[in-house]
């Protein structure tokens, strides 16, 4: 990407990230920023990389509005790149992608059309909700800890800002030698129930490459296991959370954990999630 002599990049250190090297070229007559593919395994996520960058500059008027907009989608992929190593997704990225393809496959069982399902799923675009139905927040968590807690990874999760409704589903589940399910299983079941639809069936795969899921890493994620409880909450204002209006001015970030019990008035019927996207639910 060529720019004016005159145009400042950010400090390029803050995004360098695994698989990828981001450095300027100056010449006489202008500045240029390079992206380079180092590991060519990861060419069909840096295409979706680099397609990100090109469609939210397009509109751009000014160079400054192009560099702004380059960095910012800089920062949301090295979120990404940064969580894959060369031993596939770590174990905890891999239950919160099973929690959702799980969710995803109930949603698909129960007759919601698929592109309602993966235009609704956020987790790709780094979103704080995992899904988002209109006005109605879904977010999902996996466990397989013998004392099961609800694991928040930042303020925003169970913020209902913007939203009319939040549910929260926790999967609990408990690895097992077989008559289970894996990562893999799992997302061969979605992708056989999207095969009559090519373009839901292409959505899904690229969503999967966005969050990481590559075909080369699949022989690390044969782990299998077995659901055991299903619990559906209702977040609302007495929710015990977190949110950013009750931080203090410059923390974020904040991660923490919830009793089960402590939220033991707030679950609802696991069914009614069927029907979220109706607007029939009530807790």
């Amino acid at each position: 990407m060529s720019f004016s002599k005159m145009m400042e990049f950010p400090e390029l250190n803050k995004y360098r990230f695994k698989g990828v090297e981001i450095f300027p070229v100056e010449t006489e007559d202008f500045r240029e920023l390079n992206i380079y593919l180092l590991d060519n395994d990861l060419k069909d996520i840096f295409s979706l990389f680099i397609q990100n960058i090109l469609e939210d500059i397009a509109e751009s008027i000014t160079e400054k509005e192009a560099i702004t907009k380059t960095f910012n989608v800089i920062s949301k992929w090295k979120k990404l790149f940064d969580k894959i190593n060369f031993n596939g997704l770590s174990l905890e990225y891999q239950k919160g992608l099973l929690g959702e393809l799980l969710f995803i496959n109930s949603l698909l069982d129960a007759g919601i059309e698929s592109d309602v399902i993966l235009n609704a799923w956020m987790g790709p675009d780094f979103d704080d909700k995992d899904f988002r139905f209109g006005d109605i927040g879904i977010e999902v968590k996996l466990t397989s800890s013998k004392h099961p807690k609800l694991k928040i990874t930042n303020e925003g999760q169970l913020d209902i800002q913007n939203l009319n409704r939040l549910f929260l589903i926790l999967y609990i589940v408990e690895h097992v030698q077989g008559n289970g399910f894996t990562l893999n299983s799992l997302v061969s079941q979605i992708r056989i129930k999207l095969s009559s639809n090519f373009n839901s069936l292409s959505l899904f795969n690229e969503r999967l490459l966005l969050l990481g899921y590559l075909q080369i890493d699949e022989e690390y994620y044969n782990t299998m296991f077995r659901s055991k409880e299903i619990y559906t909450y209702a977040v609302t204002s007495e929710f015990p959370r977190i949110i950013k209006s009750q931080l203090p001015s410059g923390i974020y970030d904040t991660s923490y954990s919830i009793e089960i019990s402590a939220v033991e008035n707030f679950k609802i019927e696991q069914s009614i999630t069927n029907n979220l996207i109706n607007g029939k639910s009530s807790h």
